[in-house]
């Protein structure tokens, strides 16, 4: 028999691939020199280096060395003879691969070969590592965390690796498994989280720097945690999972055993060990006879241990009478599976393990009365498995089918991976070099990078590399015509969210803003996009508002602008990503922030006709002076243009706008406000129709006034180019767009633009009618009863509708008319024609219309045969007719009323649906409407005294064959591509012969012949250039042939649009230049300019599945070039630059600047190289010189200089070389505008004329002049002038309301001037003067003087401050008559009122005395539930009164408990919790006013909120009473029948606020009795009930041997305590006496036999409830010793009978 070796590749597999290419090396003759290359695969892949096809050794001069998967060869001292070319060759059981790295040696010089330099004095800080402290080995228990800390010295700090094993952490664990730190001081830690059995080993430690390297080592032992093995109980059906953790090393041997039996793996029983490494079995749908000891064996070549543990399978209430039995069969037999339920009214379900069967062609189930069974239709490999009967009740048979096939081990049912892994299959099959297939969802599959599929002599694998979700499906496995199948099932990994960030600061420096920062945490995975989100919060509030979000920032700058009001703000971060949110983070401090105004409501775009008024308006948060700008011009209040404002809303008018404004830019500018708006002026618009019929031309036009005037043509808005369907023409004034042959996607809105005028045309555009293009004449058509009937109308187009009538009544479809609609064609289908269904046919589309005139004759076929017989005519005739023709038998005879029979075969024919026997005179006929193959017989008719013969051939009419119209009979396809023949015979159960050049066709996995209906297919899967051909298809009656040209599929380059073509690289940098074919097996060249390149040591050709890679090596100039890949059929070109990096970079980077308005802004940076090609932006618009941007260039320095900047100049300015950037910000200050000059008082006369005059410190400033509060504006009377610096206000006309203070103000000044205007009139006197005044607080004091003349100006004065107005003060004048009325007095109102007025003055005296002081509201008596909160109120009738709290005559103060306090005029006693002793009177005095109230406390009222409930439960379960009170922390007792219950190890007590709970755990039946809870004076009572469980044997009595006068001890163990146990020998019930004692010790039962006898041989047994175990008891004799011979050989039998004993045992 030929050995047979098979690989097994796991999930995840790779074969070896280079991951970096090893570089050419140049060293100095004598020196060493280092070949690396990396190289990855799984599994790991075995690497050699080989120079000239031989294999290099790493000794002597050689060393070879991994680190992780770089792969070294160092070669010490080298020679001329060691330059050359060395492969690295990497091969696992996958693949292999290899990489070329070339070794250039250099001659050294004839001087330094004659003197070895000495080498160099080691350096001071040269240090090599060195380990302070070593890692300390760990011993820890499974679950937790092990840590391993050291401490290492070097100069430089060295880098620190840590292995497992001799393995990368990182290679065997996942990153959430462990961390590695390193701390100050030189501390390095490793700590592993949670640790696994696997975790265990040795890990290494070694740290390098470049001046050597120290390696040190540590053992971590992880223990597993005790378990405690109790005995596992399941019903049956279920499933039973046992698991055992053993360590050993050598690693031991599993062995599971059942009752002492090995267990073998099957369909039931798995055995595996899973990734925690634990050797778990598992038993599948028990059974009762699963019932039994199972023990885990481990031994290795040290010793052997063992664990046990006892499964109980508890079978069902209700049984089945009889249960399934086991089942095999051959695939495609029929399988049978029978059981019998206890009553026939039971229903049953079937399962196929997890899944219920349904019935039908496949699964047949039947019910005979008590009988259940179940019929497996063409078993196949999918049918293995374990079946379930199922009642209602729960109860269950189980039994196992196996198949036997051609697919010895087939696919699981499902098999779920998460995503990112590899999914793999596995099939045996029966029979080495079969054709298989693989399939996923019906769909072939061939090998590809992702897809591997492997066969190993009856084993067949197939692996999904990298699955995803997309991959989830049907899998299936096809062997000859065995199939088996498998869902796979892709899960998406579960991801965790972000951490949050970390080292949160802010920083508060700035005004009215902060700046924020954190930094990511360290933790944090960088393979999913997170964003961090900031949030704010002001002081106060509760709800916190997302002020910012973003990627990558670590930082950000919060302004006032940014809050909504005015507050204090605190702020928290989090991070986010698509998997979650982490937690909040909160910044420290708490910043005060302020907004400043904003736009509530923006300007707006305008747009009117010319001579319309414009207005644009703006609403902001804040009242604000703003300023409005047209094209950066300054607007004033004109004629043109009307400045307004109301409150917030600031508007401009524009009235009669000219043309020249069409696009002008309209801004306000107000204090940190900006806004902007632009107005566009709209011509005279024009606008026509348009309607054409879809194909027919369309022709716009348009005439213009001037022919010299350019126009645009627009379609809905987009611009109208040329093209082969659209012409614009213009001939002179005439502009013309013409659409040649119009479709509906022209349809819309053209406009023809000139200048500020439009004309517009809605273009309409309508489907032709839809008209009949075949036939184009009425159709007269004559067919045959049953035949199929097929009316055929081809439209002008596919999406058009037309309608079938019938003799003028609409044509509806039925089981016998089909209505059908391909692409343009309608079709009326009459299946099985009739003489009803003769008529006049009408297609009707609307706008056509054909007529079909249909006439149904009878057939030939269809005639009566009517052979008519006579007596003197043959007695046999021979009729035959063909398939669903009427059949009629007649014959005469000579009597009417003789009698006759037919028979057909011998039997005598009896009437049915399809046979009549006919009696009509002298005629006797036997009738078949329709006759059929089966109707061929002998009939005979037969008298009494005669008879005829009709021998009856009916025949199947002729084939005929029809070639598809969707095939054709000629097929070219190229290799590889699905070729199907199809055609159409005339009936359904045609038989049709496919051969290829006259030989026979068979189906395979590449050809599949298929029927359907009257079509026959023939396809070819995967054809190649041999199955080129003449199909031939025969049908006996009729042939047809098919060629078939198969032709080599061209070789294309995949995804040309998406390679890059334009590769620009570095000198010395890799170059790959990498594409797909369309084909694995396709031949490609690389050219270069045209060249053809050859591989070498710098160019490497790559080939890998479809892809085709070039590589160059360390590029050089001259690699630059175009390089070209010719695939025969194709080909793809990539232009490679290689160019010396050009490094550009700032020297000097751009400052902010701020400037004054109209000052110069200049800009600096200092650039290399000097040739550097530089452009300036302002907001990321480029800036051209002109006379207010000069562009300087000196060298390396590049100048920019704004003259004479605008408020609207601050910006952002960039500057910008080739790629690099430098930005600053221009902020530009506006001028403040001041007054110079203060003005002096102005004298004036009444009716004269002042001039009040003031400087400014720009000509330019506006200055706007304010009386009183109100803006003086140009009037008659008031003359608002300026010359240069100065601004005047000339006053006429002048009266003696003139007189005041008037203030000229700036934005950022002000100045104000008093003018006095004098009375011509007589002299003024006071007529009544001021009189004193004593009143009380709160109330009004009216103070009146009288003078001789009206209209003359007073100032009230008190205490000789001027009077100004408000809610309380208020001043008054009525003609001569002018009051001061003061309202709300208080005691500081008291002092010296006077009036002045024209150099007169009088005053008075105002005196405000104390009001008494009342008590409003009283105390009044309270009564308050004990630890309420108590608050005692009272009125005063003044706010400022000071009291006195008292409790029984004694004085209160504020206390922890206690608060006194008052709020404006109440005076306020709060008691936070009071209790039982605040109880009293208590008074709040006030001098020698009082008032008092009573305060009573009463307690508590203790209540049962929800009280015991009573509770039935099993044994060893856990009993939970609760009760709950209203209040919260009262004790409790519990009792139980009285007696108080204490807590032990199983009866625990606690509080949960209000709720008391008790927990008996493991109840016992003794349990069982009244729980009772008492709190103070209430309680609560309820049952507890223990059901007591079933007894049952745990171990049952074995087998014992004794020797005669010993004792012998036989035990059981049972499952309770509480049961009664009998002892029995053979039938005879035991007692317990001297000789036979019985002891029970809680669950263990014993029998000792004290001095045992020969006549105590024999089988005992014992008698627990229901169940028996019994055992042998063997009493062997007692020999006499009478030699030392003798006392060996006892001792030798007595060591003999113990070691059977210990072997029983076992």
């Amino acid at each position: 028999m030929p050995h047979v070796t098979v690989k097994w590749r796991r999930a995840g597999s790779s074969a070896p691939r280079v991951l970096g290419y090893p570089r050419p090396v140049l060293v100095k003759c004598g020196t060493d020199a280092v070949l690396k290359c990396q190289i990855g695969g799984d599994p790991q892949p075995d690497v050699i280096w080989e120079r000239k096809n031989e294999s290099i050794l790493p000794d002597g001069r050689y060393r070879i060395t991994q680190d992780g998967k770089v792969y070294s060869l160092y070669i010490s001292g080298v020679t001329m003879e060691d330059a050359g070319q060395y492969i690295c060759r990497a091969n696992n059981n996958i693949g292999e691969t290899y990489a070329a790295a070339s070794l250039k040696v250099e001659e050294e010089p004839q001087e330094l070969q004659q003197t070895q330099p000495a080498p160099p004095p080691p350096q001071q800080n040269e240090v090599k590592p060195r380990f302070l402290i070593k890692p300390l080995s760990l011993r820890v228990d499974r679950g937790e965390d092990a840590a391993f800390s050291c401490k290492l010295s070097g100069d430089p700090l060295p880098q620190v690796v840590w292995e497992k094993d001799g393995k990368q952490l990182n290679e065997i664990y996942e990153s959430s498994h462990y961390h590695v730190g390193q701390q100050d001081g030189g501390w390095f830690q490793l700590k592993i989280f949670r640790t696994r059995a696997p975790d265990g080993g040795v890990y290494m430690c070694k740290a390098v720097n470049k001046y050597g390297e120290a390696m040190t080592g540590a053992v971590l032992l992880v223990e597993p945690i005790p378990e405690q093995r109790e005995g596992s109980k399941t019903n049956e059906g279920k499933h039973a999972k046992f698991r055992c953790y053993v360590t050993g090393k050598p690693k031991p041997e599993i062995v599971w055993k059942k009752d002492g039996e090995n267990i073998v793996p099957g369909r039931r029983f798995l055995i595996f060990e899973d990734r925690e490494g634990y050797y778990t079995l598992k038993v599948l749908y028990c059974k009762q006879q699963d019932t039994g000891l199972y023990i885990c064996a481990a031994s290795n070549a040290l010793g052997n241990t063992l664990s046990a543990v006892q499964l109980s399978v508890k079978g069902p209430p209700v049984r089945f009478k009889r249960a399934l039995l086991d089942a095999e069969v051959r695939e495609r037999d029929v399988a049978v599976l029978e059981c019998e339920v206890p009553e026939e009214s039971i229903s049953t379900a079937w399962y196929l393990e997890d899944q219920k069967l349904q019935p039908g062609n496949k699964y047949n189930m039947e019910q005979k009365g008590t009988r259940r069974r179940l019929t497996i239709q063409n078993v196949g490999a999918d049918d293995d498995g374990v079946y379930l009967c199922e009642m209602p009740d729960g109860g269950k048979t189980i039994a196992e089918l196996a198949v036997k096939g051609t697919i010895v081990k087939k696919l699981p049912r499902r098999l779920e991976v998460m995503e990112g892994e590899n999914a793999a299959f596995f099939v045996e099959v029966e029979q080495d070099d079969m054709d298989i297939c693989w399939f996923k969802d019906g769909l072939q599959l061939q090998e590809t990078h992702q897809t591997i599929i492997k066969s190993f002599g009856k084993t067949h694998i197939l692996v999904f590399v990298d699955t995803s979700y997309q991959d989830s499906g049907t899998i299936t496995f096809m062997a000859g015509r065995s199939i088996t199948n498998s869902k796979l099932r892709v899960k998406t990994a579960r991801h965790c969210p972000p951490i949050c960030p970390v080292s949160v600061q802010m920083n508060t420096d700035s005004l009215n803003g902060a700046i924020l920062s954190w930094s990511a945490s360290p933790n944090l995975q960088n393979s999913t996009k997170s964003v961090y989100v900031l949030e704010r919060q002001e002081v106060g509030s509760q709800e916190w508002q997302r002020c910012l979000t973003t990627e990558t920032a670590t930082s950000a700058e919060v302004l006032g602008d940014s809050v909504p009001c005015e507050g204090d703000y605190r702020f928290r971060i989090c991070c986010v990503n698509k998997y979650g949110r982490s937690g909040h983070v909160e910044f420290p401090k708490v910043v005060h922030l302020a907004p400043g105004p904003k736009i509530k409501t923006p300007l707006k775009n305008a747009v009117v006709t010319e001579g319309e008024d414009a207005v644009f308006s703006i609403e902001l948060s804040a009242n604000l002076i703003g300023t409005w700008f047209l094209n950066s011009q300054q607007l004033q209040d004109s004629g043109r243009f009307s400045i307004t404002q109301s409150k917030n809303q600031h508007t401009l008018r524009i009235q009669q706008v000219p043309n020249v404004y069409d696009g002008a830019e309209i801004t306000f500018i107000a204090t940190g406000v900006r806004d902007s708006a632009t107005l566009q002026i709209k011509g005279q618009h024009l606008h026509g129709q348009k309607s054409a019929m879809e194909l027919d031309p369309v022709v716009l036009t348009c005439e213009l006034s001037r022919p010299d005037e350019p126009a645009n043509w627009f379609k809905d808005g987009v611009a109208v180019l040329q093209s082969d369907n659209i012409t614009i023409q213009s001939e002179g004034t005439m502009k013309r767009l013409i659409i040649r042959s119009a479709a509906l996607p022209d349809a819309g809105t053209y406009t023809c633009q000139a200048g500020d005028q439009t004309m517009s045309f809605t273009v309409n555009i309508k489907e032709p009618p839809v008209t009949i293009v075949d036939p184009k004449d009425d159709i007269h058509m004559e067919h045959y009863v049953s035949e199929e009937v097929v009316l055929n109308c081809e439209l002008s187009r596919s999406n058009g509708e037309a309608h079938w009538f019938k003799d003028g009544l609409k044509l509806q479809e039925s089981e016998n008319v089909r209505l059908s609609a391909e692409g343009p064609y309608r079709r009326v289908i009459i299946l099985c024609a009739s003489k009803r269904d003769s008529g006049e046919y009408v297609c009707d589309t609307g706008g056509d219309s054909i007529f079909f005139q249909l006439i149904i004759t009878g057939n030939w076929n269809n005639l009566f045969l009517i052979i008519e017989f006579v007596k003197t005519s043959k007695s046999e005739v021979d009729v035959c007719i063909l398939s669903s023709e009427k059949l009629v038998l007649s014959c005469e005879i000579s009597k009417a009323d003789a009698e006759v029979c037919w028979f057909c075969d011998g039997m005598e024919v009896e009437e049915n649906d399809n046979l009549k026997l006919e009696d009509e005179g002298m005629y006797r006929r036997l009738v078949i409407p329709c006759a059929t193959i089966d109707d061929s017989a002998e009939y005979v008719c037969e008298t009494a005294d005669d008879s005829v013969t009709f021998w009856v051939k009916v025949e199947e009419p002729p084939v005929k064959l029809s070639c598809s119209k969707k095939t054709g009979s000629i097929a070219e396809s190229f290799a590889g591509e699905l070729v199907v023949l199809e055609l159409e015979v005339s009936r359904d159960n045609a038989e049709v012969c496919w051969m290829k050049d006259g030989v026979k066709l068979e189906e395979s996995n590449n050809i599949t012949i298929t029927e359907n209906g009257l079509i026959r297919k023939l396809t070819i899967h995967f054809p190649t250039l041999k199955d080129s051909g003449i199909y031939t298809c025969n049908a006996i009656d009729d042939t047809i042939d098919f060629k078939v040209k198969i032709t080599e599929a061209p070789v294309k380059i995949l995804n040309k649009d998406q390679i890059k073509s334009e590769h620009k690289v570095a000198l010395h940098d890799d170059v790959v230049l990498e594409c797909e074919l369309s084909t694995a097996n396709g031949v490609v060249n690389w050219y270069k300019n045209g060249s053809p390149i050859e591989e070498n040591e710098r160019f490497c050709f790559e080939e890998e599945g479809a892809f085709r890679t070039l590589v160059i090596l360390c590029a050089e100039l001259q690699d630059s070039g175009e390089y070209i890949l010719d695939a025969k059929d194709d080909s793809i070109s990539f232009h490679v630059t290689v160019k010396v990096p050009r490094v550009v970079e700032f020297l000097t980077e751009l400052h902010n600047t701020t400037v004054m308005e109209s000052e110069d802004a200049t800009f600096k940076c200092v650039v290399s190289p000097d040739d550097v090609q530089l452009v300036w932006l302002m907001d990321g618009e480029p800036i051209k010189p002109s006379d207010r941007f000069h562009i300087e260039h000196n060298s390396l320095c590049h100048t920019l200089i704004i003259r004479k900047v605008q408020l609207l100049d601050s910006s952002r300015i960039t500057a910008e070389a080739e790629g690099i950037i430098s930005k600053a910000s221009l902020k530009v200050q506006e001028a403040q505008v001041l007054f110079t000059k203060r003005m002096e008082a102005v004298m004036a006369e009444e009716f004269g004329e002042a001039v009040l005059e003031t400087e400014v410190s720009l000509e330019s400033g506006e200055v706007q002049w304010m009386r009183q509060g109100v803006v003086i504006q140009p009037g008659p009377r008031h003359k608002l002038t300026q010359n240069g610096c100065k601004r005047i206000l000339t006053i006429t006309n002048l009266s003696l309301s003139d007189r005041g203070t008037y203030r000229c103000e700036t934005l950022h000044d002000r100045t104000q001037v008093k003018l006095n205007v004098e009375r011509k009139w007589p002299r003024i006197v006071i007529r009544k003067g001021l009189m004193d005044i004593e009143t009380f607080e709160r109330e009004t004091a009216s103070f009146e003087v009288e003078l001789s003349h009206i209209d003359v100006e007073g100032v009230w004065q008190k205490d000789g401050l001027r009077v100004k107005p408000n809610n309380n003060w208020r001043v008054s004048c009525n003609g001569r008559v002018h009051g001061l009325t003061l309202s709300n007095l208080t005691l500081e109102d008291t002092g010296s009122i006077v009036f002045s007025a024209e150099g007169l003055r009088t005053t008075a005296r105002l005196v405000v005395k104390e009001t008494p002081v009342t008590i409003i509201k009283k105390l009044s008596d309270v009564r308050f539930e004990e630890e309420s909160a108590v608050i005692l109120e009272c009125e005063m009738s003044r706010p400022n009164v000071d009291v006195r709290w008292l409790k029984n005559g004694l004085e209160l103060k504020s206390s922890k408990t206690l608060r006194i306090y008052s709020m404006g005029r109440k005076r306020c006693l709060q008691i936070l919790e009071c209790s039982i002793g605040d109880s009293g009177l208590y008074t709040c005095e006030i001098g020698d006013l009082s008032t008092s109230c009573k305060l009573e406390v009463y307690e508590h009222e203790l209540e049962i909120i929800t009280g015991l409930e009573d509770l039935w439960i099993k044994e060893d379960q856990n009993a939970v009473f609760m009760c709950e009170l209203s209040m919260e922390d009262m004790p409790g007792e519990w009792y139980k029948n009285g007696s108080r219950i204490r807590p032990t190890s199983t009866i625990k007590t606690r509080t949960e606020g209000t709720k008391h709970f008790l927990l008996i755990c493991n109840v016992k039946p003794e349990d069982s009795g009244e729980i009772k809870f008492v709190s103070k004076q209430v309680e609560s009572v309820a049952s507890l009930e223990v059901e007591e469980l079933p007894v049952s044997i745990v171990r049952p009595l074995r087998d014992r041997t004794a020797l005669e006068k010993h004792r012998v001890i036989l035990e059981c163990t049972v499952s309770s305590t509480n049961c009664d146990a009998t002892w029995y020998k053979g039938d005879q019930e035991l007692e317990s006496t001297e000789h036979m004692e019985i002891i029970q010790e809680g669950c263990y039962h014993k029998l000792v036999i004290h001095q045992v006898a020969l006549e105590d041989e024999g089988t005992y047994s014992i008698e627990v409830g229901e169940h028996i175990s019994t055992a042998k008891l063997m009493v062997e004799g007692e020999y006499l010793v009478n030699s030392t011979a003798d006392y060996i050989y006892q001792c030798l039998l007595h060591a003999n009978s113990i070691g059977q004993m210990i072997k029983s045992i076992l």
